[in-house]
């Protein structure tokens, strides 16, 4: 079965409400998902400022984020969390949509066949003919 991306029996009501606390990121162990420390967009704003800061022939030891780049990198990512959530709903939301149209179309596609069957019968019945409109699925 090939994969589709959704889960079976859940609804946007069982996702987690896009409302709620993100945990906070504390890894024993470095992430298996991530393994960039600082974000590529941070790594280009801090060697465009070496560039044009003091050059100096050695880098500082320092190579990690501040303090105010690990908050703004820890809200980017929050950020980042809320989207995506919002994002899932959304999806849940329209697949549910699709299958409930699916349904209604089904429902009336065997309403008109069997007005179709009905009015073949009665015009059949009073002796016209009737052309076959093929074999029922």
């Amino acid at each position: 079965m090939a994969a589709t991306g959704t889960r079976k029996n859940i609804g946007p009501g069982d996702l987690v409400p896009v409302d709620a606390p993100t945990q906070s990121r504390k890894y024993l162990t470095p992430s298996a998902t991530s393994r960039k420390t600082v974000p590529a967009v941070w790594a280009r704003k801090r060697s465009r400022q070496a560039a044009f800061g003091n050059e100096e022939d050695q880098l500082p030891e320092d190579v990690g984020p501040s303090l105010s780049e690990q908050e703004a990198i820890e809200a980017k990512r929050r950020q980042n969390t809320i989207a995506a959530r919002r994002s899932r709903k959304r999806k849940l939301e329209y697949q549910k949509e699709l299958e409930e149209s699916a349904e209604r179309y089904k429902r009336e596609s065997e309403i008109w066949k069997t007005r179709a069957q009905t009015y073949c019968a009665l015009l059949h019945s009073h002796g016209i003919s009737v052309p076959d409109l093929g074999p029922d699925p």
